[in-house]
């Protein structure tokens, strides 16, 4: 009885603190403990809920909180894409913070939303707003292609 209890418990504490998960498949993957990040290397595809995304390399960054590993940043590098709610993404690094659930694009960045596309030097795309900032490195320009038909 103790130990159906116990069970019983760690069940519903690990339902309770549950967050939706991320799901991570590549060819490679390499834990570094010590420095609490793992590395996702070759045709690395990432999924949490209604967002997927593309990479070469993924560095998934970690804290451990009660014996549990909560991601903190994760570094998406080489042909980035990014499909979420009928957009899409692409650029060469994407940087993912969870406590703020924004992802910055960099490296060439274009995002799509059917035909109309937005790039600039730099795109933040915060996720539970519905918004995003196109920014512009000194010299340069952002553009968007808006179709109204």
């Amino acid at each position: 009885m103790v130990r159906l209890t116990i069970l019983f418990w760690l069940l519903l504490s690990g339902l309770i603190f549950a967050a939706t998960p991320i799901t991570i498949h590549s060819e490679r993957m390499e834990v570094l403990e010590n420095r609490k990040v793992v590395v996702f290397t070759g045709k690395v595809v990432a999924q949490k809920k209604d967002l997927t995304l593309y990479s070469d390399r993924l560095i998934v960054y970690y804290q451990s909180h009660q014996g549990h590993r909560q991601v903190v940043k994760m570094i998406a590098l080489g042909h980035v894409k990014i499909l979420k709610d009928g957009w899409i993404a692409h650029s060469g690094k994407a940087v993912y913070f969870k406590g703020e659930e924004k992802i910055v694009l960099e490296d060439n960045p274009r995002v799509w939303h059917g035909q109309n596309v937005v790039r600039g030097d730099r795109i933040t795309l915060y996720l539970n707003e519905d918004r995003s900032v196109v920014e512009a490195s000194p010299g340069h320009k952002t553009e968007a292609v808006v179709f109204t038909d």
